[in-house]
């Protein structure tokens, strides 16, 4: 598959140069079950295509159902035996978390492979039904609770699961302070001698990031997707469950994608950045593809793109930045994390 209708709803094309070499060496998936939050579109849509075309299963967690049956149409006009479900799942709306972690446990027996991948950027602070900011909810706070919902599921699947977390290079520039009395988002942080000051409103605006505070919770929302990744893997080891599941987290550079026509506001010059620097949405798939069926991929790895700045190119394993590697950091986000969703996650 090497284009899609409306691939992009700004009309910017990008054509797409490694996926469709590297998708054929993915190994035959026959008899496996994955979950893509958000697989309708974007960097979702191509891995839960190349996922599907190897006999994976996949269903497609997604908001919209109607967009959900459409890429499913698509996926197996190009693979007619591909098996591809779609359950509603907003992640704004945490009951339907629920729900769609209920339906799934009825229909299937087993998950391989669950891709957190669903995500927002740069969006005001607009509060979801449940009272959250809908970037921490939608990003972090959703994955978070789904993962536990089928924990269970995944540790007595046969063979090793892996959860993927869909992170960012932006992840390097969060600096939150984890709040339990202010449970309705992660206070950011100052930094030292208020370095964080100083990288979002002096040096981010030069490169046509307006609405500061936006980008700044988007950053704190993928540093979540990185520190759960490493707080989540660290729990699995300490309970030797390594054999049965591992937790990875990935970047899929700059990808052309409808994220930035939906941040225009908060990012004045996408139109130029997407048309001369971003790689296609399929090759931004690749790094979430590596993390899930990469052959040497170990728990707490981190797959971005292999170029300049990592920016685009080949998937590889990279390394994580910022409070990335931040231990303590990690356990307050999964303590507060439990805390606002009132339950424990109890690996």
């Amino acid at each position: 598959m090497t284009a899609r209708s409306g691939e992009a709803d700004h009309g910017i094309v990008v054509e797409n140069q490694w996926y469709d070499d590297w998708i054929k060496d993915i190994p035959d998936l026959t008899g496996k079950v994955a979950i893509v939050t958000g697989g309708n579109s974007g960097t979702g849509f191509w891995a839960a295509s190349a996922l599907a075309g190897k006999g994976c299963t996949v269903i497609l967690a997604c908001r919209n159902t109607e967009k959900a049956e459409a890429a499913k149409k698509e996926i197996v006009g190009y693979y007619p035996t591909a098996r591809v479900d779609v359950i509603q799942m907003d992640n704004m709306d945490l009951s339907t978390v629920k729900s769609f972690a209920e339906t799934f446990e009825k229909k299937y027996d087993r998950l391989d492979y669950l891709l957190n991948n669903a995500g927002i950027m740069a969006q005001p602070l607009i509060k979801s039904k449940d009272g959250f900011d809908i970037q921490f909810q939608t990003n972090h706070l959703a994955h978070f609770y789904l993962t536990q919902l089928l924990w269970d599921k995944m540790v007595k699947t046969p063979g090793q699961s892996r959860v993927v977390n869909h992170s960012s290079g932006a992840h390097a520039m969060g600096g939150p302070v984890f709040d339990k009395t202010k449970m309705d988002y992660p206070t950011y942080s100052w930094g030292f001698l208020g370095i964080n000051v100083l990288l979002w409103n002096v040096l981010v605006p030069v490169f046509g990031l307006t609405q500061v505070d936006n980008w700044k919770r988007y950053a704190v929302s993928k540093l979540c997707n990185v520190l759960f990744t490493k707080e989540l893997e660290a729990r699995i080891e300490e309970k030797g469950l390594t054999d049965k599941v591992v937790a990875v987290a990935c970047h899929p550079g700059y990808a052309n994608t409808n994220l930035q026509n939906v941040a225009k506001e908060s990012m004045s010059n996408w139109e130029k950045m997407n048309a001369g620097n971003s790689q296609s949405a399929a090759d931004g798939s690749l790094p979430l593809l590596m993390a899930t069926v990469g052959t040497s991929i170990k728990g707490g790895d981190y797959c971005e793109p292999g170029g300049f700045q990592h920016i685009k190119g080949p998937p590889m394993v990279g390394a994580v930045g910022g409070n990335g590697n931040d231990s303590n950091m990690a356990k307050e986000l999964w303590s507060y994390s439990e805390d606002c969703l009132k339950i424990r996650f109890d690996v």
